[in-house]
């Protein structure tokens, strides 16, 4: 009786554990829309408007269904452009706190794991232009998006997802944009994951 109780709790299934991913990024910007002067305010606005490379890292604590992340995305030359011919020098960078709710992980065990991610953070931008003024401005910001990730290995795979961001102070007028100043911008990302 005994044996027969030990060998059913051994030989029973463990609730998965949690687990820890870093994913360094190589990633693009697309869709930006913002109030800044220096940037030249033509509609409509392509598709494609602030389309730049971008590179970050993010971490995450990933469970069962739910977990946290933090995330760091740098967009080098942002505002450079037709729409922005005073600009010489430019950036946007992102840092963010997020919610993860992903597909069951005994679900994924060797398949893709959807996920959904939002919250918000810090919204840094700067520009220099033509006479040497140079623009610093820091932001609220929210994001909000979803994507998949896939493991080749026990520890190593590739990850894939899109991003929105948002600055979210609206009552800022320092006489550098139309109305409030504004940022808003779509990121596209490609991950290496590493698992812990």
């Amino acid at each position: 009786m005994c044996a027969a109780a030990a060998i059913l709790v051994i030989g029973a299934p463990r609730p998965a554990s949690a687990e820890w991913q870093v994913k360094p990024f190589i990633a693009g910007t697309y869709g930006g829309d913002t109030t800044f002067a220096f940037v030249r305010q033509t509609e409509p606005r392509p598709a494609d408007n602030y389309g730049h490379p971008a590179f970050g890292v993010s971490g995450i604590w990933l469970g069962e269904i739910f977990g946290g992340e933090g995330d760091f995305g740098h967009t080098p030359h942002f505002f450079e452009g037709p729409d922005s011919p005073l600009v010489i020098d430019s950036g946007v960078t992102t840092v963010t706190g997020n919610v993860v709710v992903a597909m069951p992980k005994r679900l994924a065990q060797y398949t893709l794991r959807p996920y959904i991610v939002g919250g918000a953070g810090l919204m840094h931008i700067r520009n220099d232009t033509v006479g040497g003024l140079q623009t610093l401005s820091n932001f609220k910001a929210m994001d909000l998006g979803a994507g998949v990730t896939g493991f080749l290995t026990k520890r190593l795979g590739v990850s894939w997802d899109m991003r929105y961001f948002r600055s979210i102070d609206r009552t800022r007028e320092e006489g550098s944009s139309i109305g409030s100043e504004r940022l808003s911008f779509w990121r596209l990302n490609m991950a290496l994951a590493i698992r812990f």
